[in-house]
């Protein structure tokens, strides 16, 4: 331990605490990367000179320009995976790992979400909802560790504002991101000692694209109209802020900044958001 900052801190986090961090060389493992956000942190990523892993389940890899070039120069690699089967999760990492020798960042950004009233969506569905977001990022965070150890990186969750309070009609999407900083939180404490960090970010409304879908109650594809960009960050945006909170090794961030006003109002007035949502 030594004296950071008048802070008394492990050495490794004084060391963070006083190096510009650089993307230059990193290897990093964006899920659900192949559309929508994720695709766009991917390819930030590249701009940056970071490796870059891409995942998606069944999503096929995008033919863009800076995507293609990128895997000509051996930046980056493509790697399908069901989050949901731990093996297939090990596969990834083990694949990802011995491509380039050594991981620094996780970003768990890979998720789904179902549309219905408890009583409607059935049971198999809601449990695909809570497998995907939750349990898949428990399979990589678990499957990542001993790899991140090693460098000592970082794990990051995005979460959302939905985590912050039961969304009807969302109740298995809501309870999957809110179950997400109770992983954080553990986990955080767990690898305190290791160098790992352990984040997690809020996630308001983010531009979509028009492939965007959420699942009905028996499992049929809904597209989800695109959002009104007066109520939404761009995605470009969104990209840069998660960024940040990694190279700033945050433990909790709100995107937009507008996020931390919602989860005092969820805290404070819980009933009258309660109200609100019922008069919807």
């Amino acid at each position: 331990m030594v004296l950071c900052k008048s802070v008394l801190i492990p050495n490794h986090a004084c060391l963070f605490l006083t190096m510009k961090f650089k993307w230059d060389n990193k290897v990093v493992l964006v899920t659900g990367s192949c559309r929508g956000l994720g695709l766009e942190i991917a390819k930030h990523l590249l701009d940056l000179n970071a490796f870059v892993v891409f995942h998606s389940r069944e999503t096929p890899l995008p033919n863009d320009p800076s995507i293609i070039q990128a895997f000509e120069t051996n930046q980056a690699i493509y790697l399908q995976a069901d989050l949901r089967n731990a093996m297939e999760v090990e596969r990834l990492i083990a694949a990802a790992s011995d491509k380039f020798e050594r991981l620094d960042v996780v970003i768990n950004n890979a998720g789904i979400s179902a549309f219905g009233s408890m009583e409607q969506v059935e049971l198999s569905i809601f449990q695909e909802v809570l497998d995907t977001n939750l349990l898949g990022s428990v399979h990589i965070s678990k499957a990542a560790i001993p790899a991140l150890k090693k460098t000592n990186g970082s794990i990051l969750y995005v979460s959302s504002l939905a985590g912050l309070f039961g969304v009807p009609r969302y109740i298995s999407y809501s309870m999957s991101k809110a179950a997400l900083r109770q992983l954080r939180d553990g986990l955080a404490l767990e690898l305190h000692d290791t160098g790992v960090h352990v984040g997690l970010v809020y996630l308001g409304f983010v531009e979509n694209d028009a492939a965007k879908y959420a699942l009905d109650s028996v499992g049929n594809k809904l597209a989800i109209p695109q959002r009104n960009k007066l109520l939404s960050i761009s995605k470009r945006y969104a990209s840069k802020s998660i960024l940040t909170s990694v190279e700033k090794r945050k433990s909790v961030s709100y995107i937009p900044l507008s996020g931390k006003l919602f989860s005092v109002i969820t805290f404070l007035f819980s009933g009258a958001l309660s109200m609100f949502f019922r008069r919807r």
